[in-house]
């Protein structure tokens, strides 16, 4: 108790140092244009007690406490010399509009590095270190991850292309472009494989082949993979979809308001609600799972469904599109709504259908909105870790990068392997998140 208490004293303590810090810098910049001699001494004090104290914080010369107080005095005798000739008026005034935007940023600024970069420097140090972060390593934390079959791994690489669902994925993306290119031909109108038609057997023969890859390909890595597609893909599709078919139609606030629900609730609570979904007991004995329960009542056998291999990983995966699709809808349906009604109204005219205007003219006007959506859950789900620690701790072969992560770290006590394990994870958000800004500039531009 008496540690706690200390605790929090000193998070109190480190809120009020920065409130009247930043409170302080305020006061000082305001005399700039009333009393520029005074803010001159005080701002070359305030400087020259910061370059004391860096100057001495590692120890390396007599005097300890004393240079901070020795830089104050020269910082102030500067402060003199500086405010015997104080500029003119107009620049006097210009002080606060110059410095008062660094000193608001200043404690977000602050916060920032000493909770982020600061954490983010040191994991990629660590990963070039030993286990106990003693020694050196180099890249052999790097190496020791890839050459784990258990993260990474092409083993099955070949079945991949010997199972039914490749061939029937392939099959059907071969049809529909065949028969594409062949009506293409006929109505003179050139290929064109972003109609309905060839988009949507394209999306169903790539989905039957990532399914073959479930089936084939083991990893941490690989499961990462089909956490990002499916998700993505899954709960981009079915917001979208829910988003056009409940515009404008009678009940859309109600719908759209339970679609939306699950994302009021956290992964943790939502992998806990699942649980009892997938919920097993022993033949004979009453499911308390909702779905053995409507298995058995079916008249099938009951299943540990989250301990099946492969598909335990995408009934995990259901979870996080079942929280998701409420984020892509609301997103999507503000962007199904910004499209201008003249637009459609010239499409209805010319005789197109419901179907036709909005693949035709809604799709394109919200393809840069598809893309921010994309991006984004790509990030979030790139990051997945509550979930699986709640369902399987990693187990039966669902386990992720950030959950591997942790094990490694805080676990086998790896600082050097879990780090670098951090680090690729970070490495790989990184460029989309770029993407995702660079996205939203020209979007602002426009």
């Amino acid at each position: 108790m008496g540690q706690l208490l200390g605790t929090l004293v000193g998070v109190a303590v480190g809120i009020g140092a920065i409130l009247g810090a930043f409170v302080g810098l305020n006061a000082l910049i305001d005399l700039a244009p009333k009393r520029f001699p005074l803010f001159a001494i005080l701002a070359g004090a305030l400087v020259g007690a910061v370059v004391g104290a860096l100057a001495n914080s590692g120890g390396w010369f007599l005097g300890g406490p004393l240079w901070p107080l020795g830089g104050a005095v020269v910082g102030a005798g500067v402060g003199i010399l500086w405010g015997h000739r104080p500029p003119s008026p107009e620049r006097q005034r210009s002080i606060p509009d110059r410095f008062r935007p660094a000193i608001f940023l200043g404690p977000a600024l602050l916060f920032l590095f000493v909770a982020l970069v600061v954490p983010t420097i040191r994991t990629v140090y660590l990963s070039f270190r030993s286990p106990r972060g003693d020694q050196a390593a180099g890249f052999e934390n790097y190496r020791s991850v890839f050459g784990d079959e258990g993260i990474f791994t092409l083993n099955g690489l070949g079945n991949v292309f010997t199972s039914r669902l490749f061939v029937v994925g392939v099959a059907i993306a071969v049809v529909a472009v065949v028969l594409n290119v062949v009506r293409g031909r006929a109505s003179g109108r050139g290929v064109d494989l972003t109609a309905p038609i060839p988009s949507m057997a394209l999306l169903a023969g790539g989905t039957l082949v990532l399914l073959a890859g479930v089936g084939a390909l083991r990893g941490v890595v690989w499961t990462n993979v089909y956490w990002v597609v499916f998700v993505t893909l899954f709960s981009t599709t079915l917001g979208l979809a829910i988003a056009w078919l409940a515009d404008r139609s009678r009940g859309e606030s109600v719908a759209k308001s339970l679609i939306f629900m699950p994302m009021a609730i956290s992964f943790v609570g939502a992998s806990v609600i699942w649980r009892f979904v997938y919920a097993f007991t022993p033949a004979g004995h009453d499911q308390i799972g909702l779905l053995n329960a409507a298995w058995v009542g079916l008249g099938g056998q009951p299943q540990a469904w989250i301990q099946q291999l492969p598909w335990n990983t995408l009934f995990l995966i259901a979870i996080m599109i079942w929280v998701q699709t409420g984020f892509a809808m609301v997103v999507l349906s503000a962007s199904i709504k910004a499209v201008p009604t003249e637009l459609l109204e010239a499409a209805r005219v010319d005789g197109a259908t419901e179907g036709q205007t909005f693949w035709r003219v809604t799709l394109p006007q919200i393809v840069s909105t598809l893309g921010v959506v994309s991006v984004t859950l790509i990030i979030t789900v790139l990051k997945v870790y509550d979930v699986v620690k709640v369902m399987t701790n990693g187990e039966f072969g669902t386990n992720v990068i950030a959950n591997q992560m942790f094990d490694e770290a805080f676990i086998n006590r790896n600082l050097g392997r879990g780090s670098a394990l951090a680090a690729l994870l970070f490495l790989a958000v990184v460029p989309l998140m770029i993407l995702n800004v660079r996205r939203m500039r020209r979007e602002a531009v426009r």
